[in-house]
């Protein structure tokens, strides 16, 4: 996509500009004219504004007004320097003081200063920071266009913008190498060679650049709002076949009796949110035509909004669905279309708004009927979780359907009767088919309509069960039309991030934390903020949920995103445009045609590395930046293809490896590294200047004693642009010289104890998240210095701690106090085995949120919380996991506890009174296999009456699971 082509390449482009060297001659007098022939073109740029919203318009404009002006700057700066006779610069610099200045100055070498030295490759990258960046806010405002001629200029722009990275980052991952080597090219070919390349690159990037500024100001001029949306009437949306509804029953009763309710307000709203194809307008239709809704309404509305609605065009069908008798021929301005409708809202009125995309909407529109009659209604349906408007309005999500009333559809649209029409033979394809369709009448309606003309017979139906995403969905066009539209309509910033998920296989739960950090090393989360990061993130996968294009598959201790993944009925849509805009490549063994020009490449069967030809057509790439494999862990080695100089990101954890592979340290630009490994890390590793992320997993090791535990080699120092260090059954090495520090660091895990002297953690002021495995010693000293060490991170929101050894005889001494750093949000111990009033330290940490308590973290039969004031203040989620407690008394609430699991809690015998009485709790109990402790609970209950708790029992002895609601 053109957009993000941008991006990345003024993402490189400041990348050189923050070196301290840039490895290529000054650029020739072709690029300077260009320069300035793009210097007096701006002003052209406003004029293709004219159809955007004043508010865009006038950011652009400003961007504009600064990009000139730094371009002049640069312009003349770069010209200055390039010619020596006076001549030449009163032609190109009369007029101008400031540069008549330079020019006086720079023509007496004895006066040179520093200051005055001029750069002129680096001021022509400067330009060229600017103009791709006025271009990235151009595309954002023409982005929604689906014109094939804007789709055009988008590829244009990006194939010329890919171009000019690739060599700019050629020619810097071949001056890093010379560099590293401690070389220089032999003679001036090479370095002429990569200036001749990176000065025709920039050539066609302006020339391109200058000829999409022509075709943008060629384009025509979109119609005016007010005459560009087509509104749908009631008889266009409504009439029709009358056809067998199925799974709503439940939802029509809800939504009728809040329809028809006694209210005391003029009016109140309901608004109907769920995915694309899910059965929103199909529930409203039939709400819409239900005779009560008939009678008690005396006028009644339809209308269809969509992405792109006109207002006048909405009121316009209001009123004439109204009153059909209107003459809307009078009613074209605005004064008299708000008269009419003050005349029909006296009555009351039920108005369905379909199809909302823009909360505006609710602004323009639906506060502004003036209503007058008590029970008036407003019904909004939306796939947008955001455009739930207004606030207080009533909500109903609605839902997917269960298995069988999936199969009562299918069989209705594929036999045209009820269940009993399916032949018997055809019914086990039928459910599994049906099950993939995961409960969306759109997939099971499209699924049905292909398998009602097609052969029925279980062969053919146990092929289309592995097609039903892959060919028949996606060649369904109405149905691919409705799904099409979540996609285009998506914000400019969340597209790039929506498509990048589908690098990860479609039935595989994608780890939130690492799919953010993906985001993160990719430049995803600068789209819109420059600022973001993985930590304020979260937010872009929020919107994608929102948008209803991805779906959580489980939650987080803390209630957040733990696991996720597109839903399947967007599959293909990602699939498709992932490769049309060139944004990555699923190999496999069909030829992988077109991936000589893509930029990532996804595995999702590591396998695929042992084939020669895939080999063969991986290689012939050489501006890869990414490689994902994101499959099924692999345990034997298989030869992956690394000979990609510019490669920024190398996902091979699912790839085991027995030695280093060398060739890593050879990718200078690296941010992200992570793959399989047992060995030592070289001192070579600390070459890649560039690399954030560091993850090195091993395989199936047993976990050595902290004192035959490697040592990272101690150059790790040495690279202060990690962000994230992972490296399991490593520790890091004492610091031995003063400027050792890793300042942007905030994660670090897979170390033991021994990383944790108060040498190490002052080296790391920004640490964020730790996570330490430990051997317990018999002194308990040890394990209290420890603690008292982390107290300096103030800035450590989660800390993992785990022993390998428990020793649940270890004496501790009834004295001593843990020591945690204040800050903690989250907070996992395990193995400790420390008696249970070691938690008063813990209980007064103000900010913790989530306590986990695994595997004898504390031990013994009796915990007693005292009548502290600070007990525990934020906590909202409790875990307690094997251990021998059999009694707890507390003597103050957990006020906002909201999840408390108990597993493998044998001996418990009951939950306090004051825990039970907590409001909006959720209690779980697995596999704690005594009834008296599901017993206490039901006590609580019955004696103080309370109804807002609920408690899920589960036991796997019983191969099955126990649930209790209450």
């Amino acid at each position: 996509m053109g957009y993000i082509a941008l991006v990345s390449l003024r993402r490189t482009i400041e990348r050189l500009l923050n070196s301290s060297q840039i490895p290529f001659l000054p650029p020739s007098p072709e690029i300077i004219q260009l320069v300035k022939k793009r210097v007096k073109s701006v002003k052209h740029l406003r004029r293709n504004l004219s159809r955007v919203d004043s508010e865009k318009r006038e950011a652009v404009i400003k961007e504009i007004i600064e990009a000139t002006c730094t371009l002049e700057d640069t312009v003349r700066e770069s010209l200055s320097y390039r010619w020596e006779e006076e001549k030449d610069k009163k032609v190109i610099n009369s007029g101008m003081e400031v540069v008549q200045e330079i020019r006086d100055t720079l023509s007496n070498p004895s006066l040179w200063t520093e200051e005055l030295k001029v750069d002129p490759l680096r001021a022509t990258l400067q330009y060229a920071f600017h103009f791709v960046r006025t271009l990235e806010l151009v595309f954002t405002v023409e982005d929604r266009s689906n014109s094939e001629a804007v789709k055009a200029v988008k590829a244009e722009i990006r194939e010329a913008a890919y171009r000019l990275e690739d060599v700019l980052e050629s020619a810097h991952v071949s001056d890093q190498y010379f560099l590293s080597q401690s070389q220089t090219p032999d003679g001036d070919d090479h370095t002429s060679d990569l200036a001749d390349e990176v000065g025709k690159e920039t050539l066609f990037f302006i020339e391109t650049a200058n000829k999409i500024w022509e075709q943008l100001d060629n384009l025509p001029q979109q119609p005016e709002q007010d005459n560009a949306a087509v509104v749908l009437s009631r008889t266009d949306h409504i009439e029709g076949k009358k056809e067998k509804i199925f799974g709503i029953d439940h939802e029509l009763v809800q939504l009728k009796d809040g329809l028809l309710k006694k209210t005391h307000y003029p009016l109140t709203v309901t608004t109907i949110v769920g995915m694309a194809g899910i059965g929103k307008t199909t529930l409203v239709k039939e709400i819409y035509e239900d005779p009560d809704i008939v009678n008690h309404f005396k006028c009644r509305a339809f209308v269809s909004i969509g992405a792109e609605y006109a207002l006048k065009e909405i009121k316009l069908s209001i009123l004439a669905q109204m009153n059909p008798e209107i003459d809307e021929i009078h009613l074209q301005d605005e004064e008299s279309l708000d008269s009419e409708l003050l005349r029909l809202c006296s009555r009351r009125c039920l108005i369905v708004l379909d199809d909302v995309w823009d909360m505006s909407l609710w602004n323009s529109v639906g506060w502004k009927f003036p209503f007058k009659c008590h029970g008036s209604r407003i019904i909004m349906t939306t796939r947008l979780d955001y455009c739930i408007w207004p606030i207080g309005c009533s909500v109903l999500r609605k839902r997917f359907l269960n298995q069988q009333e999936s199969w009562l559809l299918f069989c209705d649209k594929v036999f045209g009767g009820d269940h009993s029409s399916c032949p018997p033979e055809l019914e086990k394809a039928g459910r599994k088919i049906i099950k993939k369709c995961e409960g969306l009448p759109l997939t099971i309606i499209a699924v049905a309509r292909h398998l009602r003309s097609a052969e029925k017979t279980p062969e053919y139906w146990k092929q289309a069960k592995r097609k039903v995403y892959t060919t028949i969905i996606s060649e369904d066009e109405a149905t691919s039309q409705v799904l099409y539209r979540s996609y285009h309509y998506l914000r400019q910033h969340l597209k790039p991030c929506f498509l990048y998920m589908g690098v990860f296989p479609h039935d595989s739960d994608i780890a939130a934390s690492k799919l953010i950090k993906l985001w993160c090393v990719e430049g995803l989360l600068e789209l819109i903020n420059p600022s973001f990061n993985e930590y304020n993130a979260m937010d872009y996968l929020y919107d994608l949920l929102s948008a209803n294009v991805v779906k959580v598959c489980q939650c987080s201790s803390s209630g957040g995103i733990k696991t996720c993944n597109i839903y399947p009925v967007f599959w293909h849509i990602c699939m498709r445009e992932a490769g049309e805009q060139k944004f990555f490549h699923v190999i496999d063994s069909n030829g992988n045609q077109g991936i000589e020009s893509q930029r990532r490449h996804c595995i999702h069967n590591n396998g695929m590395f042992g084939i020669k030809d895939v080999r063969k057509s991986m290689t012939s790439t050489s501006n890869v930046r990414s490689i994902l494999c994101t499959g099924p862990y692999h345990q034997y080695p298989v030869p992956i293809c690394m000979d990609f100089s510019l490669l920024r990101v190398l996902d091979a954890l699912t790839v085991r490896f027995y030695g280093f592979p060398s060739e890593v340290v050879k990718l200078v630009h690296l941010s992200y590294l992570a793959f399989t490994y047992n060995g030592k890390l070289p001192a070579s590793i600390s070459k890649l200047c560039n690399l954030e992320y560091l993850i090195v997993r091993q395989y199936l090791s047993i976990l050595s004693s902290e004192a035959r535990r490697p040592y990272l080699p101690k150059e790790i120092w040495d690279m202060q642009g990690l962000r994230h260090l992972q490296v399991m059954g490593s520790d890091l090495p004492d610091p031995n010289y003063k400027g050792a520090l890793l300042p942007n660091l905030s994660t670090l895990s897979g170390i033991s104890a021994r990383s944790c002297t108060k040498e190490i953690l002052e080296r790391i002021p920004n640490l964020i998240k730790l996570g330490v495995q430990m051997e317990l010693a018999p002194d308990f000293d040890e394990l209290l210095c420890c603690f008292e060490h982390l107290a300096s991170l103030h800035k450590l929101e989660s800390l993992k701690w785990s022993v390998v050894n428990p020793n649940l005889k270890l004496l501790f001494p009834a004295a001593s106090v843990l020591i945690f750093p204040p800050g903690l949000k989250k907070l996992t111990l395990s193995g400790l085995g420390l008696p249970w009033e070691y938690n008063s330290t813990i209980a007064k940490l103000k900010n913790l949120e989530v306590l986990k308590l695994q595997r004898y973290a504390f031990q013994g039969r009796v915990w007693k919380r005292g009548d502290d004031r600070i007990s525990f203040p934020k906590l909202r989620y409790l875990l307690i996991e094997d251990t021998d407690l059999e009694e707890w008394y507390v003597s103050r609430r957990f006020t906002w506890l909201r999840r408390l699991i108990f597993r493998h809690c044998y001996k418990l015998k009951g939950i306090p009174r004051q825990i039970v009485r907590i409001k909006h709790l959720e209690i779980e109990l697995d596999d704690c296999n005594n009834p008296s402790l599901l017993a206490s609970i039901e006590h609580w209950q019955k004696r103080d009456g309370i109804r807002n708790l609920r408690v899920c029992a589960k036991f796997s002895a019983d191969d099955g699971k126990q649930v209790a609601n209450a």
